[in-house]
């Protein structure tokens, strides 16, 4: 069994009182019953789940919103010159920090949402304030474990892709340079294979930071024991996400297109329609993953190391103290940010 806690640092939680059920029987599930009980937890509270996807969600409807409203104020302006260049810079700029937020929110948000999900599904008590309380604590290490799943998945296809790019102009004037290109080119699309399947290994790295207080590099070397045999429940995972996401997507494009045919401020106000959709998606459509990918981890950590059995005796003998039984985590000789 792991010999990491269950909480890390998180010594707001104790042991649930005597006679005190908790509300989801820990068992191995197959994957139709996690899919299931992803939706039972999501119903169950869905006040603190959507309460927790509030933040992203707005953060992204503000900076798109500023994108707009720069974008508006400088399309009744014809640039040219030094002028034009700076109203590019700007816009990268902005584009950039909007990124930039984005990651670090999308971290520090599921991080607080696994939080949640290890709360309620194990009975114990959880609150929006608490779970971002938890999550801001360490909010480096898990926007760098979000960043370093990124980087696993697309490092490859990157890669490729630039390389490609920088052979193209070559190939205009020797043929085999444009032959290598395209090779290139295929290979990065093919490479797409590898990013999924190199993302799916690792997608377990925030919810074993948060539960065993584990650093970046232990995290992600977590997430790879536990799925080294049944990663395609994960992207089953994924597939019903990129369904939900795709009914958005048709519900939105009816005003994509009339936003093409309309011209000046007609333009920005369909686009405010469709930010507004986005807010509404990502409100109600992002907790299903984050709890899908908890419970899965949960659901792992039952099948491999029996934590059904763990936590039953820790809840029948508590710590002295009141606490959990667990024993802390002991310090991690690493450089890695905290």
């Amino acid at each position: 069994m792991s010999s990491g806690n269950l909480y890390g640092d998180a010594s707001q939680f104790h042991a649930p009182a005597a006679g005190q059920q908790r509300h989801y029987e820990l068992r191995p599930l197959s994957t139709g019953e996690v899919l299931d009980r992803t939706f039972q937890v999501y119903r169950s509270r869905f006040a603190l789940f959507a309460g927790l996807a509030l933040l992203p969600a707005a953060v992204n409807v503000i900076t798109g919103a500023l994108r707009l409203f720069y974008a508006a104020n400088q399309d009744v302006h014809i640039h040219v010159g030094v002028a034009l260049y700076r109203v590019q810079i700007i816009t990268a700029t902005l584009a950039f920090v909007s990124a930039l937020m984005s990651l670090v929110i999308y971290g520090i948000t599921q991080a607080a949402t696994t939080w949640a999900v290890s709360a309620v599904y194990l009975g114990e008590p959880a609150s929006i304030p608490t779970a971002y309380s938890f999550a801001f604590k360490h909010w480096l290490r898990y926007t760098l474990i979000v960043l370093r799943q990124a980087w696993a998945a697309m490092w490859l296809p990157t890669s490729l892709l630039i390389a490609g790019i920088v052979f193209t102009p070559f190939g205009r004037r020797d043929p085999t340079f444009g032959w290598i290109a395209a090779a290139l080119y295929v290979c990065a699309a093919l490479a797409l294979i590898y990013g999924v399947w190199a993302y799916l290994r690792v997608s377990l790295a925030v919810p074993a930071a948060v539960v065993e207080s584990l650093r970046i590099r232990a995290a992600m070397k977590r997430s790879a024991q536990l799925l080294t045999t049944r990663k395609f429940r994960i992207f089953l995972l994924f597939l019903l996400l990129f369904a939900l996401y795709l009914v958005v997507s048709v519900i939105q494009s009816p005003i994509l297109i009339l936003s093409m045919r309309m011209r000046g401020m007609h333009v920005f106000l369909t686009q405010a329609m469709n930010l507004g959709i986005g807010f509404l998606a990502a409100t109600l459509i992002g907790p299903v993953g984050a709890i899908g990918i908890c419970l899965f981890y949960f659901d792992e950590r039952v099948r491999r190391e029996g934590f059904d059995i763990e936590w039953m005796m820790r809840k029948l003998a508590p710590a002295p103290d009141g606490g959990t039984g667990i024993p802390a985590e002991a310090p991690q000789n690493s450089t890695e940010p905290s």
